[in-house]
């Protein structure tokens, strides 16, 4: 079963926990899945994990999709 947006909220709704892991690109991605890790984030962190600013305000959303693509 997918996990959308939906099932997030209705978990937080009825008190329960789930885990997110912070997920920079597609290669990250790919182990994680393969792993049995069903929730993902992509953040903009990965401007400074993986493109090296000091702070998260350079990343755009074209950068966020180009590293998940």
């Amino acid at each position: 079963m997918p996990i959308t947006l939906t099932t997030l909220r209705d978990c937080k709704k009825r008190g329960e926990k789930f885990a997110m892991i912070t997920c920079y690109d597609t290669i990250f991605a790919q182990t994680m899945n393969a792993a049995g890790v069903e929730c993902l984030l992509v953040g903009d962190s990965l401007g400074m994990v993986l493109q090296g600013h000091s702070s998260t305000l350079p990343v755009t959303m074209q950068d966020m999709i180009y590293h998940t693509q």
